[in-house]
């Protein structure tokens, strides 16, 4: 891998996001059919030739309202849509589809326990449920930013309360891996002087990282990789 590429990956978490989820939905069976929930661009719809692919989103975000140093400026563009909805509201019968995916959606939606129940209900018994979520972020997607994470306990408690068990929660980063991304973006936007003093505070945090202990990954992570079965 040309340093370059390994600098991309390093400081953005979505490319070993894509990873896990590309992995979990070709281990799927063939003809199943997967709820893509909150599927936006549909960027996973290309792995999904295996299965019955159904999408859902409400269609509504064009570019962020307020500026930032993550807003999208572009225009949004999103697939083709089978669902044209609330997430928490989705008009299909009880127990219809063989796994959901829903990644990074969570926060932008205003109920996020209605949506965990709603996908419940459309899944068969046995349904795989692959959700990825983060426990910290910046804004992005404005007006539609209601939390900046969630956090394992939060994870653990609500997919027990709507009838899913064999709960995979994986966690993904650290204190130090979260610190080196900022340092790294403030120094992108701020330039010279901030090159000049977070140079150092970069590298050290790159360091540390590289060996995350527990106790540093249960203070902070980027987000939470989740697997779990509906019965």
């Amino acid at each position: 891998m040309v340093p370059i590429e390994r600098l991309k990956r390093l400081l953005n978490n979505e490319y070993d996001r894509k990873q896990w989820v590309v992995r979990q939905l070709k281990n799927l069976p063939m003809n199943s059919k997967l709820l893509d929930a909150g599927c936006g661009s549909q960027q996973y719809r290309p792995v999904c030739e295996h299965l019955h692919y159904y999408a859902q989103d409400f269609g509504k975000f064009e570019k962020d309202e307020q500026d930032s140093m993550t807003a999208l400026h572009e225009t949004y563009q999103y697939g083709k849509l089978d669902y044209v909805s609330d997430i928490w509201s989705i008009d299909e019968k009880d127990q219809f589809f063989d796994a959901i995916l829903c990644t990074e959606v969570l926060e932008h939606i205003p109920y996020p326990n209605a949506a965990i129940a709603e996908f419940s209900r459309l899944l068969k018994p046995g349904g795989k449920f692959i959700l990825t979520v983060p426990a910290n972020s910046l804004r992005h997607m404005d007006p539609y930013y209601f939390y900046s994470g969630f956090s394992n306990r939060y994870l653990d408690l609500i997919l027990k309360e709507n009838n899913f068990d064999q709960i995979s929660i994986e966690p993904v980063g650290s204190y130090h891996a979260w610190l080196m991304v900022e340092a790294a973006r403030c120094m992108r936007y701020e330039g010279f002087w901030a090159i000049l003093f977070l140079c150092s505070s970069f590298f050290y945090h790159y360091l540390k990282q590289k060996n995350a202990k527990l106790k540093e990954i249960n203070t902070l992570c980027f987000g939470y990789h989740v697997m779990a079965i509906a019965h």
